[in-house]
């Protein structure tokens, strides 16, 4: 079966609670205890969080093209599943040559009357490339590498028989550019597609 292919990283703010301890030594025998009675107030404690850190523009773009990413798999499973019939996702995850592409794709199941089964996986994604702001400070463009496994995922015929070409890899990583494109971001171009191990 063909194999086609949004995080920043996490601040956790961390809050540690300084506790002052008065001390209250007990009298000596025959010494009176000169020390203040206890308060009957209980020092107060912010409840105030520490201030998260804020989320770079590269490190939102990155983490919003890692989700598209993931859903242009999604979107390619389901027309693979659907026999190339379910086109309804492609737009909306993919432009310019991916969707190109993977409509072709979809013609080509719906001719052959193949059908994929199992589910492709991405294993991982990490920025290779951030493109610059553009004009209005929206950074348009960059590139991904994801690591997609297809073990548990197959073509098969209308009888039911595998249609994998014998020596397919189980696992590629791919290069993705991935475009700024009306208000989303979408798979726009494969750079490269290369047998791994995840």
């Amino acid at each position: 079966m063909p194999r086609h292919p949004a995080l920043g990283p996490t601040a956790a703010a961390l809050s540690a609670l300084l506790t002052l301890t008065a001390c209250q030594g007990s009298p000596e025998a025959g010494q009176p205890n000169t020390s203040p009675p206890p308060s009957t107030s209980s020092p107060t404690v912010s409840a105030t969080p520490s201030p998260t850190p804020s989320v770079t523009p590269e490190e939102a773009a990155v983490a919003a093209a890692s989700v598209a990413y993931r859903g242009f798999v999604a979107a390619t499973d389901a027309m693979y599943r659907s026999g190339g019939r379910n086109v309804t996702g492609l737009s909306r995850y993919a432009s310019g040559v991916m969707l190109k592409a993977e409509l072709v794709e979809a013609e080509k199941f719906r001719g052959y009357k193949w059908h994929s089964v199992g589910s492709l996986q991405v294993m991982w994604i990490k920025p290779l490339s951030i493109g610059k702001p553009n004009a209005s400070g929206q950074i348009d463009n960059l590139i991904l590498s994801a690591c997609v496994d297809s073990s548990k995922a197959g073509a098969v015929d209308s009888k039911g028989k595998s249609v994998r070409v014998p020596g397919t890899p189980n696992q590629t990583v791919d290069e993705m550019r991935m475009r700024y494109v009306q208000g989303t971001w979408k798979a726009d171009f494969a750079q490269s597609r290369k047998p791994a191990t995840c």
